[in-house]
């Protein structure tokens, strides 16, 4: 008898199309939160994960309390890429953790942090972001990576060491040799494909497929998104998207990306996006089912 995939055992057909439509980046400005929300409410966005260090985290917190349905987990972050809003570690400012760049705030890209956070001081901050939305409240059903940098191989023990600790699945995708190779990645392929392996060997729930690319405008960002769904393989798939709503806050903090993710906001509340998951028999859930299958087997 073959063994059961991830979605069999969440009670789905192996031949099912099962997505978690995943909502990036809530609680960097309070655009996100407006639009993360909202998404949430309409019904096809299924869960989220947070950026605790950043500015708008307590209003995250708040929304949560009043209504703990919500579905949301920890962006993990080691960056804060933004050119003048910037957010600092919260475990600490020591200079010997290699947390902080010359601003004293975290490094604005995946390579600088990976090159200079040490293997010690990340672990201590990504346990400090869990517990402090732990201690705001919130249930938490998942962590995953701002930026993928707590998914480098330097830190991937200390990510899933963490999630074992709190009892939460970590994103990890099935990946293969030529997604690594296209994502520049191909000079640690073999450590990381070895990793990914023996991790799934040890009852890591991997998720089957991502979709991730989805930044950028377009003339009609639903038949974009529609196009996308019909390309949806049966398994488990991890479809993020980064919701904000147009406001002078949101223009000034990133101006290059405030359109598209106003855009992407209007998209996953428009009634063609209900329309094209029923279209092509989408099943949707979040990562909390995840989550309370792991601790209840």
């Amino acid at each position: 008898m073959k063994d059961l995939t991830l979605i069999e055992k969440l009670g789905f057909r192996a031949s099912d199309k099962v997505v978690i439509f995943h909502i990036d980046d809530i609680g960097f400005s309070h655009a996100s939160n407006v639009a993360s929300f909202k998404c949430l409410d309409f019904g096809i966005a299924s869960c989220g994960s947070i950026l605790v260090p950043s500015p708008w985290f307590l209003e995250v917190a708040s929304n949560y309390r009043n209504n703990p349905k919500y579905d949301l987990g920890i962006h993990l972050t080691l960056t804060c890429e933004y050119d003048l809003y910037r957010w600092r570690a919260l475990s600490s400012v020591d200079p010997k953790t290699g947390l902080l760049d010359s601003e004293k705030c975290l490094w604005r890209t995946e390579e600088e942090a990976i090159a200079n956070v040490t293997v010690k001081a990340a672990e201590i901050e990504m346990r400090s972001q869990i517990q402090m939305a732990l201690d705001n409240g919130i249930d938490i059903t998942h962590i995953d990576s701002h930026m993928g940098t707590v998914l480098n191989p330097k830190f991937i023990p200390s990510y899933l060491k963490v999630a074992r600790e709190f009892n939460v699945p970590a994103f990890l995708p099935r990946i293969t040799r030529e997604e690594l190779i296209a994502m520049g990645r191909g000079d640690q392929a073999d450590v990381i494909l070895n990793m990914f392996s023996k991790l799934e060997a040890n009852g890591v729930p991997l998720i089957d497929h991502m979709i991730i690319d989805t930044g950028g405008e377009q003339p009609d960002k639903v038949e974009y998104y529609c196009k996308l769904f019909a390309e949806i393989k049966p398994g488990l798939t991890h479809f993020l998207f980064h919701p904000a709503k147009m406001s002078p806050e949101l223009r000034a903090i990133t101006p290059d990306s405030a359109s598209w993710r106003n855009q992407d906001y209007e998209a996953f509340t428009d009634l063609r996006i209900k329309e094209c998951v029923n279209k092509y028999d989408i099943k949707i859930i979040g990562y909390r089912e995840i989550r309370d299958f792991i601790r209840n087997h």
